[in-house]
């Protein structure tokens, strides 16, 4: 593969007023950590002078909490904004790094410039016009079942609604929600209608991250005298046990919203105003956590969405971890 400047220089030169070749921008006040993470070029583009910064191809991806860091160190010691060239990105990275203001280049797949032009097109995953919308939380359930569970491909429609817990009416409109979403096609065996993914494993789960939303639709307090099953371990007191961080003095469970009114109907536990009479944090979730859960706490991909936008870089770190540990 040809070195990550070299691509970069390739990729700005399919702009018209963008030159092939990138002149060397010598820093030498810079800190170490930063001289040694990145090498500096200058380029004009839009009309204006804009510098790279392209990541030694040595170093591991960071988190966009580490990105942003980063962006502010450049920034402080150049007195001008640096764009980071990176050789890859993953959509929900992506996401995050436009979200937090972050001008980003991924040569070949990805542009980020906010003061000048923006293009998110990615050769793989794109969108088509017309789509992006969220999945439902059913076919979100569905993609999480198929990627960590066991397989759906080529399953009947029918055996696919039992096995996730819906309707096989509701399951049509989800096969048309991830056929919209290019995450699946739908294909005649027999009589059957069964569903085929073309991506599998990692690829998957980074095409469907522009579709999927945290599944928590609401946190709530409680008082609980001994927390557990049917509620699975979730937020940071599941994490915790993933990873190097440190769970809350209050911990948090997941459960359906069906299965907490049930809860509370049989005084299993009692509702509270506020965290101060609580003793566990409750979070209300659009699909059953039971679903896909297992050893008592919820799935990590659930778990990582319900996460994902938090601004504590610890957070981000483990949460890094978490995808990193998972055998696709």
């Amino acid at each position: 593969m040809l070195p990550l400047q070299k691509r970069l220089s390739n990729y700005l030169a399919n702009f018209a007023d963008v030159p092939g070749v990138l002149a060397e921008e010598k820093v030498s006040r810079l800190p170490l950590f930063l001289r040694e993470r990145f090498r500096l070029y200058a380029a004009p583009f839009g009309g204006r002078r804009f510098l790279f910064a392209v990541e030694d191809d040595t170093w591991e991806p960071g988190t966009p909490g580490e990105y942003e860091k980063l962006a502010g160190a450049l920034r402080s010691q150049l007195g001008e904004p640096a764009v980071l060239v990176l050789g890859h990105l993953p959509s929900y990275a992506r996401n995050r790094m436009v979200r937090l203001g972050i001008p980003f280049v991924v040569p070949g797949s990805q542009l980020y410039l906010p003061t000048a032009v923006m293009n998110l097109r990615e050769r793989i995953s794109a969108p088509k016009p017309g789509k992006g919308k969220r999945l439902t939380p059913t076919a979100q359930c569905l993609v999480l079942y198929h990627l960590q569970r066991e397989s759906l491909e080529s399953l009947p429609l029918k055996d696919i609604a039992h096995k996730i817990g819906c309707s096989p009416i509701m399951l049509t409109k989800v096969k048309a929600e991830l056929e919209a979403a290019e995450l699946s096609q739908s294909m005649r065996q027999g009589r059957s209608i069964t569903l085929h993914f073309p991506a599998g494993g990692k690829q998957l789960w980074e095409q469907a991250q522009p579709y999927l939303a945290s599944p928590v639709r609401k946190p709530h307090w409680l008082q609980w005298k001994k927390p557990g099953p049917p509620a699975l371990m979730a937020g940071l007191t599941a994490l915790s046990q993933l990873t190097a961080i440190s769970d809350d003095p209050m911990p948090t469970f997941a459960l359906s919203s069906g299965a907490n009114q049930a809860s509370l109907e049989k005084g299993t536990f009692h509702g509270c105003k506020g965290p101060e009479e609580a003793n566990v944090r409750m979070e209300i979730w659009n699909y059953d956590p039971n679903l896909l859960g297992a050893a008592r706490r919820v799935d990590p991909l659930s778990l990582y969405l319900s996460l994902r936008d938090s601004l504590d870089e610890r957070i981000q770190q483990q949460l890094a971890n978490l995808i990193g540990q998972i055998k696709w």
